[in-house]
């Protein structure tokens, strides 16, 4: 039977991935697992799910498959921009774009509504730009042009913050986790609720307008009132949401009230490109690389490590590959590489380890390079990290970083 990917079993062949070739040869065989072709559901694909481990599978959409087409776009472009058609065909008429569409009962697709559902993290423009970048054609950008100037009206209509900035549901109703973050902290350290500046948020924003800006110039298109967007979300992110005490980013309404823990929300302006040089520098030498804080054994936490937050479990201490590789990359923007392979480098060690003492990938790992079976994760029946869970283990992505072949 001919294998979807693979180009992926291939590239995990390379000499240069010898020492990491067990996993990433799992990894490709996990891509293939995870197609899904649903009868009952019109999308134009199969789609690729978050993966067969997942507890709630089969499940498309959501941040997941952002990483899971960065894993393999490089080498299956076309693939990237067929799970896009796929991903905006759930797309509603007023722009939004739904968290998560989960298949059960016989195939029955659940189609949500945004009254009914929160988002999800928009950073799918990335795959879009990693198509770019792989066949130098505009097709990508054709097909998402319209879609994404579509969900750039819904989240000015409906996710502004209050005074400047965006928010998302979190602190508003914190059991949607719109933020993709589970049981965010910062939802419990403020019991107030409302339209807070999140930095997450506003960061995100600030790639749909750059998306916008640069599409719109490849296209023909008029864009200059999302690069005037972009410039001003860019000055209120580095005015708002730096702090010179901790030299990290951190949601403005959580710096206003005195709370100044570093968690990897903080990374999303240097991912979309909004942080100065200077700050960048900083959030990287200071944080990303410190030992005591996220370059930790299997980095990066979510939470720091140095944190009186910092917990063994999912989203307080647990190491995502996924967030992490959002991380390298906003180090490669910022002429960081040598940050970029140091823990890229790390990721796969301890990935790699665990893949051969268990025989999966994990949802998200150890800190210290413990077993990932002893994190918790959110409560019965759900103890564990899901294992087999492909939409968090960007890891061919990342074994690219370490020979040099990958970048934005």
């Amino acid at each position: 039977m001919e294998l979807t990917f693979a180009p992926l079993l291939e590239e995990a062949e390379k000499p240069e991935y010898r020492e990491y070739a067990p996993v990433l040869r799992h990894l490709a065989l996990l891509h293939e697992s995870s197609l899904y072709q649903a009868e009952s559901c019109d999308a134009p694909y199969p789609l690729e799910t978050l993966g067969p481990g997942y507890y709630f599978a089969p499940a498309f959409g959501h941040w997941d498959l952002t990483y899971a087409l960065l894993d393999s776009c490089q080498v299956m472009p076309e693939h990237t921009l067929r799970q896009l058609d796929n991903l905006l065909f759930f797309q509603q008429p007023d722009g939004f774009l739904p968290g998560a569409v989960f298949f059960r009962g016989g195939d029955v697709v659940e189609r949500p509504e945004p009254y009914w559902y929160s988002g999800f993290p928009p950073v799918w423009p990335l795959a879009a730009d990693a198509y770019f970048k792989a066949t130098g054609s505009p097709r990508a950008a054709q097909l998402c042009f319209d879609p994404l100037c579509r969900q750039i009206k819904w989240y000015e209509e409906n996710r502004r913050a209050e005074k400047y900035g965006f928010f998302y549901m979190d602190t508003v109703l914190p059991k949607t986790w719109e933020s993709g973050v589970d049981e965010s902290i910062r939802c419990e350290v403020v019991k107030e609720r409302g339209k807070f500046p999140c930095v997450d948020a506003t960061s995100h924003l600030r790639l749909l307008y750059d998306a916008a800006a640069r599409w719109a110039r490849l296209l023909g298109r008029e864009g200059a009132v999302y690069e005037s967007k972009r410039k001003a979300l860019d000055k209120i992110i580095q005015a708002h949401f730096f702090c010179e005490e901790t030299g990290f980013f951190h949601d403005a309404y959580l710096l206003e009230r005195g709370v100044k823990f570093r968690s990897l929300t903080g990374i999303w302006p240097l991912v979309c490109g909004a942080a100065s040089q200077e700050q960048a520098d900083r959030v990287i030498s200071e944080s990303l690389l410190n030992p005591e804080r996220f370059f930790t054994a299997h980095p990066l936490p979510y939470v720091a490590a140095d944190e009186p937050f910092f917990e063994l479990k999912m989203w307080r201490g647990g190491a995502w590959n996924s967030l992490t590789l959002m991380a390298v990359l906003g180090c490669l923007r910022y002429n960081r590489a040598d940050a970029a392979e140091q823990i890229a480098r790390r990721v796969l060690h301890w990935s790699d380890a665990w893949y051969r003492r268990t025989g999966a990938v994990w949802e998200f790992y150890h800190p210290r390079g413990e077993s990932p079976a002893t994190m918790a994760r959110k409560r019965a029946p759900y103890l564990l990290p899901c294992r087999e869970y492909l939409g968090h283990n960007p890891l061919f992505a990342l074994a690219r970083v370490c020979v040099g072949q990958y970048g934005i």
